[in-house]
C-alpha cells in the first residue's frame, strides 16, 4: 500500500523506475503494485466521466442483444480500440466472439475504416495460434467481426498467479512466435502486443 501511494505521487513515466528500485527484486510485488496502479487509472477514468455518457456507451452491447444471427452472452474483453463478447450463433449452434468498435469509435469513419482493415487482414491469415475470422458484419450502424471462440484463460489471467516454470514459458512463447511469424510473413504488424 505505501508504494501504490509513493507510486502515484510520482508521474506516470516515472512509475516503472521507481519501482524497480524500490521492489528491489520483488518481482510479485512489483506486478502487485502495477496492477494496483491500473485499475486506480480506470477507476479516476471511470470517474471523470459523465454518468450518462457511461451508462449509454456500456450498455450499447449488452446480454441478449442480437447482432444479426448472433446473441451476445457476456463481455470478455475490452480495450481502446474494442470490445470482445461471447455470443451464440443461433444458426450453427457454436460459441463466437464478437468484437466491435467502442461507441466512441463506431460513428467514425477513420477508426470504422481501420476495424474493417483489421478484418480484412485477419482473414488473409491462417494458423493454428491465430484465432480465425468467420465474417465480417453489420447490424444496424453498427460493424463487427464474428471470431473464432477460444476457451479457455488469457495469458495475463495465467501470469497473475505467479511467473511461468520456464518450460512453460518457452513454449508459450514459441506458440506466440508462430503466430506472429505467420502475420509478418503477410505483411501484417500486431500493434498492440
Amino acid at each position: 500500500e505505501e508504494l501504490f501511494h509513493a507510486a502515484l505521487e510520482r508521474a506516470p513515466a516515472e512509475r516503472g523506475a521507481f519501482l524497480e528500485g524500490a521492489c528491489r527484486g520483488d518481482e510479485e510485488l512489483r506486478r502487485e503494485v502495477l496492477s494496483l496502479l491500473a485499475e486506480e487509472g480506470e477507476a479516476r477514468r471511470l470517474m471523470e466521466e459523465p454518468a450518462g455518457v457511461a451508462v449509454t456507451q456500456r450498455l450499447a452491447v449488452t446480454r441478449g442483444t442480437h447482432l444479426g444471427p448472433y446473441e451476445v452472452d457476456e463481455l470478455v474483453g475490452a480495450g481502446g480500440m474494442g470490445e470482445v463478447y461471447r455470443a451464440r450463433d443461433t444458426r450453427l449452434g457454436r460459441d463466437v466472439a464478437i468484437k466491435t468498435l467502442p461507441d466512441a469509435f463506431a460513428r467514425d469513419r477513420e477508426h470504422v475504416t481501420r476495424f474493417l482493415r483489421e478484418g480484412r487482414a485477419l482473414a488473409s491469415l491462417n494458423h493454428p495460434n491465430i484465432g480465425a475470422i468467420h465474417g465480417l458484419e453489420e447490424s444496424g450502424e453498427r460493424s463487427y467481426l464474428v471470431l473464432e471462440f477460444v476457451e479457455g484463460r488469457t495469458l495475463a489471467d495465467r501470469l497473475r498467479r505467479g511467473p511461468l516454470p520456464p518450460a512453460e514459458a518457452i513454449r508459450v512463447c514459441c506458440q506466440i512466435a508462430a503466430g506472429l511469424e505467420a502475420a509478418h510473413e503477410s505483411g501484417i504488424v500486431h500493434r498492440d502486443l
